[in-house]
């Protein structure tokens, strides 16, 4: 019997936060956010890494990295955010040498984010400008392009979400990446 009452009661307190909570899921306002990506690139990259002439390097490689930004929610619907990202380094397949070429990338981003929100689950697509930058020995580029993606949230505390994203940057060559994160809106 006093193990009823108590799990009754437990019960109830948790039901009473949660409908609190969810009443704050879809709230507007400042939000900060990051996370871990992991990405991946399948290129060919012709690139002069000798004096004997241009040699192919081809990349199909994954990598691990972060992402950190901040927006604000106009609404559930819209809200817009600018964001860090560091890709990790991705490294080419052997060369005709036996080297390998390496690369980190980051990427800074300013977009847009449209949201359909179903109960405690946010729904969302996301687009933008991303200004990126590729460094190593052999390559040095910078540009600026689109990134799109769609992604869904789920709030598990009113104000802070849990996010599973998928985000491709079409950079001189596509990267897709993969992301899982925490935002929180205050």
């Amino acid at each position: 019997m006093r193990n009823s009452f108590i799990t009754a009661l437990f019960l109830t307190v948790l039901g009473s936060t949660l409908s609190a909570n969810l009443a704050h899921a879809d709230g507007t306002g400042f939000f900060i956010a990051g996370g871990a990506n992991w990405g991946q690139l399948d290129a060919d990259i012709e690139d002069v890494i000798d004096f004997d002439g241009p040699i192919e390097a081809i990349f199909d490689d994954n990598a691990v990295g972060y992402n950190i930004g901040a927006g604000y929610r106009f609404n559930k619907w819209l809200a817009v955010d600018a964001a860090y990202w560091d890709l990790g380094e991705f490294d080419s397949d052997r060369l005709e040498n036996g080297q390998r070429i390496g690369f980190d990338s980051s990427i800074w981003t300013v977009g847009g984010i449209v949201s359909v929100p179903l109960w405690i689950i946010d729904v969302y697509g996301r687009a933008g400008a991303a200004m990126w930058d590729v460094d190593s020995r052999y390559i040095e580029e910078d540009g600026t392009d689109m990134y799109y993606g769609a992604g869904g949230a789920i709030n598990i505390l009113g104000s802070l979400d849990v996010y599973l994203e998928y985000v491709r940057f079409d950079a001189d060559e596509a990267i897709d990446t993969a992301n899982l994160g925490l935002r929180w809106t205050f």
